[in-house]
């Protein structure tokens, strides 16, 4: 990842034991020291200083074609082809309709020609290459430095660094609210999955990669994006940012060198069936989400969240979730498996709005097998040495550009009041679940007690070592902790067969099972923990893709072994569920010419394509959103390692999906 450059960093937020203080042992004081030293600030995305919005807004609904403002279509010139292959006569119908109405090929022409807040664009199935937004002659591109774009810049050129940019506030004014026309906007793939409309970044001639970001809405409250799929940038494929309410529905995002999707400083959002594969950092981001529960004493469940992750299927990715100051977000009913890592929440990056963080709510999921090695595999064999579109991306490379404990279900690297109930954690063959103490000066933060992390963290009722079918599988040890912070506790988590939860800690007085503190008993009381659990960490912080991939001391990049007593599927092949065969096509979409000066001119009619109603069940929008039903896996596993996601209970059925 890229150096972040934020806004002046907030008031440090009060957390359960900062008023502690307690002598701090000479090996501890030298853990501070080496870390703040030899680690640097970790590293992020680029952005300009950013802030969270108000906070008044509200989760947008799914809205029908017959509710819309206004209604633009997307189409290219296969579309009509791609329609007439449908198999469902009304999806086919409605689409066919739709075609007679298209007057775009790009869809950033449909969102410079939204005229109403409140309009729907529907992008008809095809591969969306948008080319116009390529010119590097055009004059608001010819300087730039591969620096941070400021929000003016991304209103009148965004394509310096977007594909797409959809920017709802005005630059002029005093506040990041949306005001104009881009405002409520619904983006909408309508084929009958979302990897049937496709919006790909890719690879120029010198072999460095198109662009930056796929989509970006900046500023755009009420955002709604769904049934589409993004893949091939530089950093993130889909891109919400200072947004108060949105919607990522069933969208995909994969082979992308940094994040699939990526929300920051942003609030009222919901991320639903989304199927997020073969990112170098992580499938889902939500960083410094809307920091609602900063002055809430209380550990979850809670009440307001800023972001819900609900249904969806994050794998194959270096980490599987990650979120720097990933504060208040309500992650559950998700499968996460097949990671480097799978669920990170840090407070490590500095400068990032809502440091450190705290309040992230898991419940219901499945986090299993994230064991998969890109490290090794690739970044330390040299695969990610050469031009990004010699790397293999396509093909399913994966470039880590953030350190992890290869093996690892769930990681607190520095958080406060994390509630993590009811979830399946198995086959993590390092740790379940691993809690360990940031002191703020690894995030340039030297004025904040060194101890504001990790506190009041609470692990009740999680499933251990169990697959779901009834095979053993367990976790190399089911909870990993330094022994530091106040406040954090375990309690009533099952392992294999009904056995305790199993630890690294020694069993003292002042524990109960495990050795680790329980809930009934207030939890644990030092602020200060284990100085050799933490110095073994320190030599982890100097890793830098490009510079360090393979520090001197650290073991989090070897690949851990198989627990003892690991039961195996009839069917299972390890190598092909981690490195499975995929493949996307770099060039699909691309014309001769395309890589001239200008590209397309990006306004084309092509809406003489189809006409007329064939199909005799056509009707007057997508009946709930395009594609409805179950959405075949995106990547092939065998059966054994799929399983079922369970609905995303209210959140479904608030989008009448359920």
């Amino acid at each position: 990842m890229v150096r972040s450059r934020w806004s002046s960093r907030p008031a440090p937020k009060a957390h359960p034991g900062r008023a502690r203080r307690h002598r701090t042992p000479a090996l501890l004081v030298a853990c501070v020291a080496i870390l703040a030293v030899v680690a640097g600030p970790a590293a992020a995305h680029e952005e300009h200083a950013s802030q969270f919005p108000p906070g008044d807004g509200e989760v947008p609904t799914y809205r029908t074609i017959d509710e819309a403002a206004d209604v633009i279509v997307v189409c290219k010139p296969d579309s009509a082809d791609r329609v007439a292959g449908m198999d469902d006569p009304k999806l086919r119908a409605f689409n066919r309709r739709l075609l007679a109405r298209c007057a775009h090929e790009h869809l950033q022409a449909a969102v410079d020609a939204v005229e109403v807040a409140g309009t729907n664009i529907y992008v008809l199935p095809g591969t969306y290459r948008e080319q116009p937004s390529w010119d590097a002659n055009a004059p608001c591109t010819d300087d730039y430095d591969d620096g941070v774009v400021e929000y003016d810049l991304i209103v009148s050129c965004g394509e310096v660094v977007n594909l797409v940019t959809i920017a709802g506030d005005d630059p002029d004014d005093d506040d990041i609210v949306c005001d104009n026309q881009l405002c409520d906007l619904q983006i909408e793939g309508t084929g009958q999955e979302p990897t049937d409309t496709v919006l790909r970044g890719g690879f120029k001639p010198d072999g460095s990669w198109i662009k930056h970001n796929g989509l970006k809405a900046d500023r755009a409250d009420g955002f709604y994006l769904r049934n589409m799929t993004f893949d091939l940038f530089r950093e993130n494929a889909i891109y919400v940012h200072e947004t108060d309410g949105y919607v990522l529905d069933r969208v995909v995002a994969r082979h992308n060198d940094l994040y699939g999707i990526l929300t920051f400083t942003s609030d009222h959002g919901l991320i639903i069936d989304c199927d997020t594969h073969h990112n170098g950092d992580s499938g889902i981001y939500p960083g410094s989400s809307a920091d609602v529960n900063a002055d809430n004493p209380d550990t979850g469940p809670l009440d307001r969240w800023a972001v819900e992750i609900t249904g969806c299927r994050t794998h194959h990715n270096a980490l599987g979730f990650s979120g720097s100051a990933g504060n208040s977000v309500y992650f559950h009913d998700n499968d996460v498996f097949h990671n480097g890592a799978g669920y990170v929440t840090d407070s490590f990056v500095p400068d990032h709005p809502g440091m450190p963080q705290d309040h992230a709510w898991l419940e219901n999921n499945r986090i299993w097998g994230n064991n998969v090695n890109y490290y090794q595999r690739y970044l330390h064999e040299g695969a990610c040495d050469g031009a990004p579109a010699e790397r293999g991306y396509e093909t399913g490379t994966v470039c880590p550009a953030f350190p992890v404990p290869v093996g690892t279900g769930v990681l607190v690297a520095g958080g406060n009041a994390n509630f993590l109930r009811a979830n399946d954690l198995f086959d993590n063959w390092r740790a379940g679940a691993m809690l360990f103490w940031v002191p703020s000066a690894i995030r340039d933060d030297f004025e904040s007690s060194q101890f504001d992390t990790s506190n009041g963290n609470r692990y009740v009722d999680n499933r251990l070592g169990q697959h779901p079918e009834g095979l053993t599988q367990p976790n190399g040890v089911d909870f990993w902790w330094d022994e530091q912070g106040i406040g954090n506790c375990w309690q009533g988590n099952a392992g294999a067969d009904g056995a305790d939860a199993t630890s690294n800690q020694m069993v003292l007085p002042q524990h109960l099972v495990s050795g680790l503190p329980d809930c009934d008993s207030g939890g644990s009381l030092l602020p200060t923990g284990d100085p050799v659990k933490s110095a073994l960490l320190v030599p982890c912080a100097t890793f830098d893709r490009e510079d360090q991939p393979d520090p001197p001391g650290c073991d989090w990049f070897d690949t851990p072994a198989p627990p003892e007593g690991r039961e195996a599927a009839a069917d299972e092949d390890l190598e092909a569920a981690y490195f499975p065969v995929v493949e996307i096509d770099p060039d699909d979409g691309i014309e001769p010419g395309d890589f001239g000066p200008g590209g397309d001119e990006g306004d084309d009619e092509v809406g003489e394509q189809a006409s007329g109603d064939e199909d005799a069940d056509g009707d007057e929008g997508l009946a709930g959103g395009a594609g409805d039903g179950d959405t075949e896996p995106l990547v092939a596993v065998t059966s054994a390692e799929v399983l079922p996601v369970s609905g995303g209970g209210a959140a479904m059925a608030a989008l009448g999906l359920a």
